[in-house]
């Protein structure tokens, strides 16, 4: 899972002259010397903007390059020609010496600076005639889709990207932009601490820690990509039991029926109990499977008996009629009841709101009166007067007043928090007890639509010809047994619901203990081991480079956040923690390079196998320990790392420090990096 850098080519065609650089990279320790103003920085942005990683260090668009590569060049004959059209050419190779040479414009009129030229091929000579594929950077699926440069990338070094926890609870990719920088030090603002610059705007929660994670490795990504699954199981779960609960509830609603111990969230089995359809009669609920057994018999009686002439039963007629109409008076009560007992409630709901908004108007006054207090200000919270509260506004009589003195304000805010607590448990029992007697009001008004029908049949029976069947019977008959197929249907209902129910919760359950599994695992030995060669090395290296501001035994890495820590606060330069600048320089030196050789004695590292420092002597640190931090790069170099070094040192100093060291000389010449060709 390595990339290599092959060779790269800069180049601007201006009206006066095409202007570029070439430049073949060599396997480890590559050098390039120059004075300051050559173009060591545009070169190494380069590379970078050729694999299309700009963005690891702003969300902007515009191309990372000056005026050279952008809009006008000077030649060294001092003439001044205007950018036509700039590019970059970068060959990379991967672990199994397959090439990739990407070409990408800076400015054209013809080509998106966001298309990316591509060839591939298994030779250096075969890609003289290899396909160009176009792909797409920097645009919305670059890191997913197949013509995505970065996800083609990925797959030509062989990263498989995880899925990762962005914020508002979104799962994102591990983008290729969050792992190179801790391959790359850019020279502007790259020193100016311990940890690399991440691309924030990426929206990645730990985005340095998920990104040290799977460089070096570590169960513990796998584990959140194992939670990861587990939640999308979880809501996947959650969002069929809704469903389930949904339909089955629509069902009911039909025969404005309920359902008992029914939970609109996933349970486990120890909490789940079978729904039981109930349904409203004589005056409360009964359970929907008793009151089918009555109507069955009911029906079972009227289909036995033979259907007389309704002159034969106008005295039964009557008395039904009579008795109907009282249930129907009845039932009116009852609803006339359940309607005021509703609309009490609804008041309790509304007044239960407004105080609720008027105790989180008075919390936010509180809060500024806090603020206010500790910037210094002198104002207080009114005293009491004899008939109001200030902080609820209700009239007092003066035996409530004791001393005539407002709690103060952390008092009040207590207060305050206690009584909104106690009335958001009353507002939601108030709710329930709203939703169940609407349910009560809907069930009553569907006994009473049947019961006037029952009452308008009997009339009609009582006033036709004495010689035509019973109305009411045959009405009686039909209703019976359309509710007794309903009712069955909705038993059929339920009983399906609560067989599906139970499989969910046992799979919740299932989950849950997955979920805990996971929770509570500790880190692997494997990955101790590895978080601990991390530390030794990152120690070891910070005694070499002559740390002086803090022991180096006293700096650790913390196994959490994987950054350097020292009693516990992340290392940075401040003065009031002792640490000097070129102290911050040699720990950032030591980090970089402890996280390669962590990963590369991992099982399951993912290391790049490429470092690039552009003026890796920051702060002017003493050239012993850039000494000492040459050799430790020629050692990474040595075991597989293609270092990439761009420096400004005095050319005798710089041989000094190279001594006894392999490298590869890059080409500077001329004055700067752009020249005629």
């Amino acid at each position: 899972m390595t990339i290599k850098l092959v060779d790269l080519e800069v180049c601007s065609r201006t009206t006066a002259g095409v202007l570029r650089y070439t430049a073949t990279f060599g396997d480890g320790l590559n050098v390039l010397a120059a004075p300051n103003s050559f173009g060591k920085s545009t070169f190494l942005q380069s590379v970078i903007y050729a694999l299309g990683l700009e963005g690891m260090f702003s969300a902007g668009r515009k191309p990372p390059f000056g005026p050279a590569m952008l809009s006008v060049a000077d030649l060294p004959n001092g003439a001044r020609g205007r950018v036509r059209e700039s590019w970059v050419t970068l060959t990379v190779a991967n672990e199994r010496g397959h090439l990739l040479r990407a070409k990408r414009f800076v400015v054209s009129d013809e080509i998106d600076t966001f298309l990316v030229q591509t060839w591939q091929a298994q030779s250096y000579g075969a890609l003289r005639d290899a396909r160009r594929v176009d792909m797409f950077v920097r645009q919305p699926g670059s890191a997913a889709r197949e013509l995505g440069f970065h996800h083609e990338l990925a797959r030509f070094v062989g990263w498989d990207l995880p899925m990762v926890p962005g914020f508002n609870s979104a799962e994102v990719p591990l983008y290729i932009e969050c792992l190179f920088p801790l391959f790359y030090v850019e020279q502007k603002s790259g020193w100016s601490g311990v940890t690399p610059r991440m691309p924030t705007y990426l929206r990645i929660r730990d985005m340095l820690r998920r990104s040290v994670e799977f460089i070096l490795g570590l169960s513990t990504l796998d584990r959140l990509r194992a939670v990861a699954a587990l939640r999308a199981e979880e809501e996947s779960l959650r969002a069929s039991w809704q469903l389930s609960v949904r339909r089955v509830a629509e069902a009911a609603e039909t025969m404005q029926a309920r359902l008992s111990f029914l939970s609109e969230s996933p349970v486990t089995p120890a909490r789940r109990q079978d729904v039981v359809a109930e349904i409203f009669a004589s005056g409360q609920w009964f359970p929907l499977q008793s009151v089918i057994e009555q109507w069955r018999a009911r029906l079972r009686h009227l289909e036995s008996s033979d259907l007389v002439p309704a002159g034969q039963r106008t005295d039964a007629a009557r008395a039904e009629l009579a008795t109907a109409e009282n249930e129907l008076r009845k039932l009116g009560a009852s609803l006339r009841l359940v309607m005021e007992q509703l609309n009490l409630v609804r008041n309790d709901v509304d007044l239960l709101a407004s105080r609720l908004a008027s105790l989180n108007a008075e919390r936010e006054r509180l809060l500024d009166l806090r603020k206010l207090r500790r910037m210094g200000s002198g104002l207080e919270i009114a005293a009491i007067s004899d008939d109001a509260c200030p902080t609820c506004g209700q009239s007092l009589d003066g035996r409530e007043v004791g001393t005539g003195v407002a709690a103060d304000i952390d008092q009040s805010l207590l207060e305050n928090e206690a009584e909104k607590s106690t009335l958001e448990s009353v507002r939601d029992a108030a709710s329930q007890r709203f939703d169940s007697l609407d349910r009560d009001r809907r069930a009553i008004e569907s006994l009473i639509n049947e019961s006037r029908q029952k009452v308008r049949y009997l009339r009609d029976e009582l006033a036709g010809p004495s010689a035509s069947p019973s109305k009411a019977q045959v009405q009686e008959q039909i209703q019976l047994t359309s509710m007794v197929d309903q009712g069955s249907r909705i038993l059929d209902f339920v009983e399906d619901a609560n067989e599906l129910l139970g499989e969910m919760a046992e799979q919740w359950q299932d989950i849950r203990d997955r979920m805990r599994d996971l929770g509570d695992s500790a880190a692997s030995p494997e990955d101790q081991e590895i978080v601990a060669r991390l530390q030794q090395s990152f120690r070891e290296q910070l005694a070499d480079y002559g740390l002086r501001s803090i022991p180096p035994n006293e700096i650790s890495i913390d196994p959490e956040t994987l950054l350097p820590v020292n009693d516990g606060m992340e290392l940075a330069f401040d003065l009031t923690m002792a640490i000097s600048a070129s102290d911050m320089i040699r720990t950032k030196w030591a980090y970089y390079v402890a996280i390669f050789e962590a990963a590369q004695a991992s099982r399951r590292g993912r290391h790049a196998g490429l470092l690039i420092f552009d003026e890796p002597r920051q702060q002017e640190t003493d050239r012993g320990s850039l000494s000492e931090f040459v050799k430790r790069l020629s050692s990474g170099a040595a075991a597989g790392c293609q270092v990439i070094y761009a420096t400004s040192e005095d050319p005798r100093e710089l041989r000094q420090v190279l001594q006894n060291v392999s490298y590869n000389l890059l080409p500077a010449p001329g004055s700067h990096l752009l020249a005629p060709q």
